[in-house]
């Protein structure tokens, strides 16, 4: 049986960046918590997709290394990225309700605050009209500016704090966290769970040819911690992807300081929906390079980890960096940004 402190150690190593971001983030919001769970349900259900879509070349088949090669490395890909896509999707349509909402709440809080001061106005200016010796001036509204001024100024301060606080909740930077965490976690559990279990309930501890430097279950939890990682990077991708592809809200600014398939001279519409579409394919490309980079455990007769390990650390690196050089100036929407950045000021 493996030792405590190494599956402990192993664990902690495989699940510590979704579990830190869910602690220390997303875990005190409740919307957030919704989010990260429906972003675990997302890559169930592509664990499912992907299954369903390995079922008809599983009866060809052929060596381990070519059906890796050529249906269970491509099934997975093209499933996760289907449902991470369809996930951001989904959550712009409650996005967009959650606004609406909102909208409506202001609406009825702007009416009920006219109301009750159109009802202070007219008490004010009964009391001015009795009051003998007063020297301020009543103003057309039926009350002095003295009085009136400090209390609109608080109503409306008050009123627009509200309005940031429920937007702030769910923009585009603490959603797409949330559900790079749920959908990360998720990942781990299917990849590493397993394999983490088995090793505490057998006797002994796995070495495997494809890695006999190390225990299996060490290997297996920096593969686990790297794609934890690239789970969050390709979630934020994806909401920045499919925002820009569905929207047209971004200015000429904000598109051309973003990543661009087409040159300045065409215009910014296309420009910013090419962008959107570009970082998808972003996405799926970092996502099959980096399950490549897995072969080696497998085609290699011997210590394959030697060549796959350093192969996927490097394939987060270019994702962290290329992801964060094209979407670092201009992620949040127009309007998101901009309440942001009154709000932190």
């Amino acid at each position: 049986m493996t030792s405590a402190a190494l599956s402990l150690g192993c664990a902690l190593l495989a699940f510590s960046p979704t579990l830190t971001l869910l602690l220390l983030f997303a875990y005190s919001k409740a919307q957030l918590v919704i989010v990260v769970t429906t972003a675990a349900f997302a890559q169930l259900l592509s664990c499912l997709l992907s299954a369903l879509l390995h079922l008809p070349f599983k009866a060809l088949g052929g060596s381990g290394t070519l059906t890796a090669l050529f249906v269970i490395i491509p099934t997975s890909v093209v499933s996760q990225f289907l449902c991470r896509c369809g996930f951001v999707w989904l959550y712009h349509k409650v996005e967009r309700v959650v606004e609406q909402s909102i909208m409506r709440h202001e609406a009825l809080v702007l009416e009920a605050e006219n109301i009750v001061d159109r009802r202070n106005n007219g008490s004010r200016c009964n009391r001015l009209r009795q009051e003998s010796g007063s020297g301020d001036e009543i103003n057309g509204n039926g009350s002095n500016d003295r009085d009136t001024a400090p209390l609109a100024g608080s109503t409306a301060e008050s009123k627009l704090s509200e309005t940031a606080q429920l937007r702030l909740e769910l923009n585009d930077v603490s959603a797409g966290l949330a559900a790079g965490v749920g959908f990360g976690f998720m990942h781990t559990v299917m990849l590493y769970g397993t394999l983490l279990a088995a090793e505490n309930s057998r006797m002994g501890t796995l070495y495997q040819d494809s890695c006999t430097v190390m225990p299996s279950i060490f290997n297996s939890a920096i593969m686990a911690f790297l794609f934890g990682i690239l789970d969050i990077c390709w979630m934020f991708a994806t909401f920045y992807g499919v925002r820009r592809f569905n929207s047209v809200t971004w200015n000429s600014e904000q598109r051309t300081s973003g990543f661009q398939f087409q040159s300045s001279s065409e215009g910014t519409s296309a420009r910013g929906l090419l962008g959107g579409k570009g970082i998808l394919i972003l996405v799926a490309v970092s996502h099959a390079s980096a399950a490549f980079a897995t072969l080696p455990n497998q085609a290699m007769n011997v210590n394959g980890c030697v060549i796959a390990l350093p192969s996927l650390a490097l394939v987060t690196i270019l994702t962290i960096a290329g992801f964060w050089f094209s979407m670092k100036n201009n992620y949040l929407p127009v309007g998101q940004g901009q309440e942001a950045h009154n709000h932190f000021d």
